[in-house]
């Protein structure tokens, strides 16, 4: 069977994420796999074989972690250059099965003609729920102009796919909720998912290096620093423990707050805080190795239940998890239920630093939570597990 593989989101040569992972338990269960990548970082549009995959990296202007402006002017051409490059590169492939994701959902009309022109079947994984959100955090108006633009994209990628997969249960009630329209035997559960690596936990140095102190528990938050996450909240909760040394926090990412972070860390003076820009893969892998906890943020104004795939990178290093999130996701019910972590509703300053201090002051208790991350991840969240429900599908 052949596979197309639709996204804005291909790792860099030499890295890799969910979505590098589940294709190559594609490519691992004998499948030929293709992918069209829109690539913001090169300057012409290139063909290459990675590991066994074919990669069409597609030259574009930049569309993720940017301005919502700058994302505006962008994304309308996207659809045009994915069929032109496909067409060029790719046109004499028959593909059996389309995955693409969301964001973004501005690629409906893509969609559509890829999947009437290889009669494939097409697999939609939501990764986040559009436009709900974005009218959730204000950016835009709720029936306004531009949100039933976004609107009209949704409803017509969901139409268009054969099947949708969800992050998780919460996911899937609530798009059958806001889209009664759709037939719920095409909605289910497809999660976030990676190929385990076992991580090594031995002193790597980097603690010292970045001056954070050895006896601390470290707390890390990572990814994308957007306004999503709520990030004034978890600020006022690390200002509220500058006296406190058990606690050391680690933040950083890249994104459309990043610059507001590193302005207001050093307006507060908070001297509890390892800031950083986007580090390489090798070494953030050590400082998640050398942290204690993995911090998950959800802004408390979502109605939508959002499911960050950092989540994953915590349950590999087999880290306990701190979850600070919205009422409506899942994400910390499921971290508590498998005894992962401490979950909190974002803006509960109060329970937020006692579960904290708990993390801190309990080694024996972060340890467990550790132990029930990655078996957590084995269970639920390998890519075998996602390979296997797509399949399904077709067989």
């Amino acid at each position: 069977m052949k596979v197309l593989f639709v996204t804005v989101a291909w790792p860099q040569a030499g890295e890799r994420n969910l979505y590098s992972d589940l294709l190559n338990e594609f490519r691992k269960n004998g499948h030929e796999v293709y992918v069209a990548h829109a690539d913001e970082k090169i300057d012409e549009t290139r063909s290459e074989f990675e590991k066994g995959i074919y990669v069409l990296r597609i030259s574009t202007n930049q569309i993720r972690k940017t301005g919502k402006f700058k994302k505006a002017l962008s994304l309308p051409l996207l659809g045009y250059r994915f069929k032109k490059n496909i067409n060029k590169y790719y046109s004499k492939e028959k593909f059996d099965l389309i995955i693409g994701h969301t964001p973004p959902i501005t690629l409906s009309g893509l969609m559509i003609y890829l999947k009437k022109k290889f009669n494939a079947f097409y697999y939609l994984l939501l990764k986040d729920i559009w436009p709900h959100s974005s009218v959730d955090l204000n950016i835009i108006k709720k029936n306004g102009l531009i949100y039933k633009y976004f609107r009209w994209h949704e409803k017509r990628i969901y139409n268009t796919a054969d099947a949708i997969g969800c992050m998780s249960p919460e996911n899937v009630s609530y798009i059958l909720k806001n889209n009664a329209y759709l037939n719920p035997g095409k909605v289910e559960v497809c999660p976030n998912a990676i190929m385990p690596q076992k991580m090594s936990f031995t002193n790597n140095g980097i603690r010292d290096k970045y001056e954070i102190p050895s006896g601390s528990t470290l707390f890390i938050f990572s990814g994308n620093l957007s306004k999503g996450h709520g990030l004034s909240y978890y600020l006022d909760t690390i200002e509220s423990l500058q006296n406190y040394p058990k606690a050391f926090f680690a933040i950083g990412g890249s994104g459309t707050h990043y610059d507001y972070l590193k302005q207001e860390i050093k307006r507060r003076n908070l001297g509890n805080i390892f800031f950083y820009h986007r580090l390489p893969a090798d070494e953030f892998n050590q400082l998640l190795a050398a942290s204690d906890v993995g911090v998950i943020l959800l802004d408390s104004r979502y109605s939508v239940p959002q499911f960050p795939s950092r989540l994953l990178a915590y349950l590999e290093a087999g880290k306990p998890v701190l979850c600070a999130v919205n009422k409506e996701t899942d994400i910390g019910e499921i971290v508590e239920h498998f005894g992962c972590g401490i979950s909190t509703i974002h803006g509960d300053k109060k329970n937020l630093i006692s579960a904290i201090k708990m993390f801190a002051e309990d080694k024996n208790f972060r340890k467990k939570c550790g132990v029930n991350a990655y078996k957590l991840l084995e269970e639920k969240y390998t890519t075998m597990i996602a390979y296997n429900i797509i399949m399904k599908n077709l067989n």
